[in-house]
């Protein structure tokens, strides 16, 4: 090996190794959460959104809302989906570790006319977990 590429090859073996480190070390910035989709006086979240998993895919959070409705139910997939938790104005439920990636959560108004259907939906929570 001549003196001039024995100079070059740790030095080259260095800046792969670098470069190798950096990637291995850089996570991607987490995606922000879905904003939920709700009618005029009504927010809907959950803290945290996004969840972070411990690599199972599933984790918890917290849902919360305040809406003019005065008896609301929160639904789990559909408006006539599982039902989740109820209150009046204001009110938040507690997941257990079972919340996967891209959940849904419908808050419903049961003083519609039918409080499973689209029409009484308040609002629309989709749930991140990574």
């Amino acid at each position: 090996m001549t003196k001039e590429i024995a100079g070059i090859w740790p030095a080259k073996a260095l800046m792969l190794a670098g470069i190798a480190l950096t990637a291995a070390c850089s996570k991607p910035a987490p995606d922000p959460p879905i904003p939920a989709k709700v009618v005029a006086g009504t927010s809907l979240w959950a803290d945290p959104n996004p969840i972070t998993s411990d690599g199972s895919g599933i984790g918890e959070t917290t849902i919360a809302w305040s809406t003019n409705a005065s008896h609301v139910e929160l639904r789990i997939g559909g408006p006539g989906g599982r039902m989740f938790g109820s209150g009046g104005r204001k009110g938040r439920a507690v997941t257990a570790k079972w919340v996967n990636n891209g959940m849904k959560f419908y808050l419903q108004n049961m003083a519609a006319p039918d409080p499973s259907s689209p029409e009484a939906t308040l609002g629309i929570l989709t749930v991140t977990v990574q």
